[in-house]
């Protein structure tokens, strides 16, 4: 396509080829600069003192100049508070190194490179890192030691499986990513229901209700006459093997007659009270939620501060709930469906007339139904405060009470029913809520309207899908 105009020059004789090749040469020369970037430094922080920032060598580096600033940003190409030009390269790296820089976990460096190249200069701007790990001087990773941090944690930890050490906000205390289910971290509930809630399910330690697969745990909601036979529920006398409640009370052991029915749903339950209690913290968890009449999913932080039938007041925090009912609606019109999501310090006053907050934590209303996708939900409970967040985007803030100020444990599961969560006279589609919530025989007539809510279990996915769970220090 180019023609390329050779002029016959007295004395000079010059070849199209010639040109050619010096134009090809030139043009090879510009795109080799166009395309040197100076990469991104290694940065070692040193223990017990020093700072080490490294590239590695390449064929054309005559120099390369390191510019640090810590927890100040640039707003020039300024020097810093380091500056230095390293004119050696050592051990195949350019590499800047000093045993005076004293650096704590949480620390923000501010950086810039200057290398020279092929006699020409190219920077590498507006870089940043986090200290959150140390090196020892050989290089080797530091492991445990009480290194401080440039803000200590509001976040204590009571119990755990991993060594002790001083927590960085930011810093991950516990992570669970479900490849199997850990039965040393994870207690799963074998039990009947109790207060204050008396859900209309019991939980058990078995595949149908609990299970770990595909990377996920599941926990689905069985009927109790489908394992032990019609009418069991009437007549039966169960006593629960290998029961995690109290034994020899209502925890472990049941005896069917008359309204007083065994619970007519089995279900699935457990927490980490035996493995993993902390104090303030970001909980994070990804889970798809269970759709069908009356159920919800429980996923709480509670007391260890353990409740009892003489308890006045029981409390927990909510990280994420939404009924399972498709449509919901309160007897002055509130909308409490599928369609919305609440989370927050939630408190129940347990003597009559009971009390519950969770009508007044906040809240979000969505298009769609919470349980037809997987999200990501996120609860973070600073000292006096709880935020809340779902896939990224913050819905609610709460002043919580010291009340809440107690050491906590994660608590999972699928509940169905109950006398706290529903408010009497709610309306699900067609139907009013079938049960009082302060009447005796409220999982009798529960049991008895199953025409109306089992319809909407059949075609649904009634369990709750949990892929992982994250706990970092705040």
């Amino acid at each position: 396509g180019n023609i390329i105009h050779v002029m016959s020059v007295p004395g000079i004789k010059c070849s199209l080829v010639a040109v050619y090749f010096i134009l090809l040469f030139n043009i090879i020369i510009q795109n080799v600069l166009a395309q040197y970037e100076p990469p991104t430094p290694t940065v070692e922080p040193l223990y017990p003192k020093g700072l080490r920032m490294s590239i590695p060598d390449e064929n054309g580096i005559s120099l390369v100049a390191y510019h640090v600033k810590f927890n100040e940003d640039f707003y020039g190409l300024e020097a810093g508070t380091i500056a230095r030009d390293i004119i050696k390269r050592k051990n195949g790296r350019w590499m800047y190194e000093d045993r005076t820089t004293r650096l704590k976990r949480g620390d923000k460096l501010y950086y810039w490179i200057h290398v020279v190249y092929d006699g020409l200069g190219y920077n590498l701007v507006d870089q940043q890192y986090v200290v959150n790990e140390f090196y020892n001087y050989d290089g080797t990773t530091m492991n445990g030691g009480n290194i401080p941090c440039a803000t200590p944690a509001q976040t204590q930890i009571f119990k755990t499986t991993s060594k002790e050490q001083t927590l960085c906000p930011g810093q991950m205390i516990f992570e669970e990513t479900f490849e199997f289910l850990d039965t040393n971290r994870w207690t799963v509930q074998q039990r009947f229901p109790s207060a204050p809630d008396y859900e209309f399910a019991m939980y058990m330690n078995n595949n149908d209700n609990v299970e770990v697969k595909d990377g996920s745990l599941h926990i689905r909601p069985t009927f109790t006459n489908d394992k032990y036979g019609d009418d069991y529920i009437k007549n039966g006398n169960l006593t629960l093997e290998r029961c995690t409640g109290v034994a020899g009370t209502l925890d472990c052991t049941r005896q069917g007659g008359g309204w007083n029915i065994l619970p007519p749903i089995i279900s699935g339950r457990l927490n980490t009270k035996s493995s993993f209690t902390f104090q303030y913290g970001h909980i994070q968890i990804r889970a798809k939620f269970p759709r069908g009449d009356w159920l919800y999913p429980l996923i709480t932080l509670e007391s260890t501060t353990e409740y009892t039938e003489s308890s006045v007041i029981y409390f927990d925090i909510i990280v994420a709930q939404s009924n399972g009912n498709p449509f919901l609606k309160l007897q002055d019109g509130r909308d409490m469906s599928g369609h919305i999501l609440l989370g927050g310090a939630h408190a129940t006053k347990v003597q009559f007339p009971v009390d519950d907050n969770r009508l007044n934590l906040p809240k979000k209303t969505a298009t769609d139904l919470w349980s037809d996708n997987y999200h990501v939900y996120d609860l973070k409970w600073k000292k006096g405060k709880i935020t809340l967040m779902v896939d990224e985007k913050q819905y609610g803030e709460q002043t919580v009470p010291t009340l809440h100020d107690t050491p906590v444990y994660i608590n999972i599961g699928l509940v169905v029913g109950g006398i706290t969560t529903f408010a009497d006279n709610s309306v699900s589609d067609k139907y009013s809520k079938p049960w009082g919530n302060v009447e005796a025989k409220a999982c009798y007539h529960f049991y008895l309207a199953a025409n109306s809510w089992q319809p909407t279990w059949t075609n649904s996915d009634t369990g709750l899908h949990i892929d992982y769970i994250k706990v970092w220090a705040v």
